[in-house]
């Protein structure tokens, strides 16, 4: 009995002894294990530094790299706040060059203004010294004409007063010269008288009166002289046409006018072709700000080579043989334009006809 126990004691042990074995060799085993997790652990955990290692490098690096983007972002604001300190100085630089331009603007428009009032003045000046040259070349012409009608109109019937009259003195004259004597006395002196009288009649017209000017319907004033001389127009078969629609009045001297209007009207129906029907136009034009009067027929004409500048001529006459007259129509014309500050021109061709240009500031 003792024995079995024993036997069952020993196996008892040995299974014992064989479990705790085989829990040593299980935990050996584990241990193993768990040593082999530890040292993959521990390569983890040195691998995991030596990143930390690298990642903390990195961010020494970064932090390094920021401070020198901190450094160059404040040097840049420095810049940045020189650059608008700068930027504002050349603002209020350029707003006192804008002020200064300005006013140097102002200075040249105001400059620019007195040199076209000063442009304008001395324009205004030279026009007046070319009027005053006009003026004076006509007055020397008017003191030519003058003096060839003294030296000729007037001295010839003064010659004959003073030559009758010294024969007047004689004794003894039989009654029959005393008497032709006195006819001939008369005679120049009539001369005499109509020639100052013409004289006169120029030197009024010299006169100009602008207060007497006054604005002339062109129509019914040509009109008006038409009717005055129908008797005339009708005996000489001639047709009048007149035409005012581009300038339908005028600011003249309505008697000067009605004298330009009815001596160049009566030159046209005087010096008429004999074959054909005296044919007058009449028309007025605005050309570059002036009124333009034109005064056409189809008369001989004149020979403008040889008379062209005697047309306006005091006491000149082309056509002796066609009709009387002293010569004073043409000088009267042109004395009389021209007072009212007009100018007249011709144009003339031998047996076609002659056209009067008459230009007035409108």
């Amino acid at each position: 009995m003792d024995s079995i126990s024993k036997s069952d004691e020993l196996i008892n042990v040995n299974k014992e002894l064989a479990f705790q074995k085989e829990e040593k060799k299980q935990r050996a085993d584990e241990l193993a294990i768990a040593n082999k997790e530890l040292l993959f652990q521990n390569v983890e955990k040195e691998k995991r530094a030596e990143e930390l290692v690298i990642a903390n490098k990195e961010l020494i690096f970064q932090n390094a790299e920021k401070e020198k983007r901190a450094a160059e972002l404040i040097i840049a604001n420095k810049e940045l706040v020189f650059q608008n300190a700068e930027r504002e100085k050349r603002d209020e630089e350029l707003v006192v060059a804008n002020k200064e331009l300005v006013f140097q603007n102002q200075e040249k428009e105001k400059r620019a203004a007195e040199l076209i009032i000063a442009n304008e003045e001395l324009l205004f000046q030279n026009e007046q010294k070319e009027k005053m040259t006009a003026d004076l070349i006509q007055r020397n012409k008017d003191l030519e004409q003058f003096a060839y009608i003294i030296s000729h109109n007037l001295r010839a019937p003064v010659a004959n007063i003073i030559g009758l009259s010294h024969r007047l003195q004689q004794t003894g004259l039989p009654d029959e010269l005393r008497s032709q004597i006195g006819a001939g006395l008369s005679t120049s002196v009539t001369k005499l008288d109509e020639v100052i009288r013409d004289l006169n009649d120029i030197l009024k017209i010299r006169q100009k009166v602008d207060e007497s000017k006054q604005v002339i319907k062109l129509a019914k004033f040509v009109s008006d002289i038409h009717l005055s001389i129908e008797k005339m127009i009708e005996n000489e078969k001639a047709v009048i046409f007149w035409d005012f629609t581009e300038a339908e009045e005028i600011v003249a001297i309505k008697s000067y006018l009605h004298s330009i209007f009815y001596n160049l009207i009566s030159n046209s129906l005087k010096y008429r072709q004999l074959t054909v029907p005296p044919i007058i136009k009449i028309t007025s034009r605005k050309v570059n700000g002036k009124i333009v009067l034109l005064f056409e027929d189809n008369g001989i004409g004149i020979d403008l080579t040889t008379a062209g500048e005697h047309v306006f001529g005091l006491y000149k006459r082309f056509h002796t043989d066609r009709a009387e007259g002293k010569g004073m129509g043409l000088y009267m014309v042109k004395t009389q334009v021209e007072s009212m500050g007009g100018k007249i021109s011709v144009s003339s061709e031998v047996n076609v006809g002659t056209q009067f240009r008459i230009e007035f500031n409108s």
